[in-house]
């Protein structure tokens, strides 16, 4: 893949520190527009530290993050969210559970489709076309996340792996520009494993949408990724394609166990 001009999302000199274990040293890493960026790493390499920090969940010590050449370093969670198209998800999936697949993705889209939190309980034309538009956009994001024959259900009555589903067109109901992936396919059957890469791939593909996903299924991860960048003690390791990375001897040694 070519590097553009400007990354979509530039990470220099981060560092975190929790008291005396410092969990990212000093972290440069460029994405790039359209790709899919696998984040590797053992228990502990920094990698949700690293998420924390540049969507501002956590406050790094040192270093700045850039989006699309704005410097986002000290902004809130949600600036950032609306601000920037930029979101991401944790291990944890969350979904309404009483709500169906609909009423969960319209919830989603609303703070991108309404101009402020007071219009969203106004009534008329225009607020009606927005809810029409959201709608129509759940429907066809349901049919990519292969979640038709569920939508109707409560979505706590859905497995995890149908809420994982349900939480990824959740994410891509604001038409971000970019996401950041905690361990998508994590407790998931083989079947939706599969789904989910589907999911990625085509809204990487086919809406352009930036990846960088932390993923410890590495087999996975090689296939999906353009690209892979492996953290250790908090430090970059590595930042190289998938075929160089699995055969890099410090990798194998730190975190492969060749």
């Amino acid at each position: 893949m070519m590097a553009t001009e400007q990354p979509i999302l530039r990470i220099e000199g981060l560092r975190k520190n929790y008291g005396a274990v410092a969990a990212l040293q000093g972290v440069d890493i460029d994405i790039q527009r359209g790709e899919v960026l696998g984040l590797i790493g053992p228990n502990g390499s920094g990698k949700s530290t690293l998420f924390d920090c540049c969507t501002g969940l956590q406050k790094s010590d040192a270093g700045r993050v850039l989006l699309n050449g704005v410097d986002i370093t000290g902004w809130p969670m949600n600036r950032i969210a609306r601000e920037g198209r930029f979101l991401r998800s944790f291990q944890k999936t969350v979904v309404f559970p009483t709500l169906d697949s609909y009423e969960n993705l319209v919830l989603a889209g609303q703070m991108f489709a309404f101009p402020s939190v007071l219009s969203t309980f106004w009534i008329g034309p225009a607020a009606r076309r927005r809810i029409a538009a959201l709608r129509e956009r759940a429907a066809e994001l349901i049919e990519v996340s292969g979640l038709s024959r569920v939508a109707h259900l409560p979505a706590g009555h859905m497995s995890g792996g149908q809420q994982k589903l349900l939480q990824f067109a959740s994410m891509l109901m604001p038409k971000p520009e970019l996401i950041l992936l905690d361990e998508p396919l994590a407790g998931i059957n083989p079947v939706l494993i599969e789904k989910v890469i589907d999911c990625i791939t085509h809204a990487n593909g086919t809406l352009g949408i930036t990846f960088v996903v932390i993923e410890h299924n590495t087999d996975v991860l090689m296939s999906l990724s353009h690209r892979v960048v492996v953290l250790h003690q908090g430090a970059k390791l590595a930042d190289d394609t998938p075929e160089a990375v699995v055969c890099n001897p410090q990798v194998v040694e730190a975190y492969l166990g060749g």
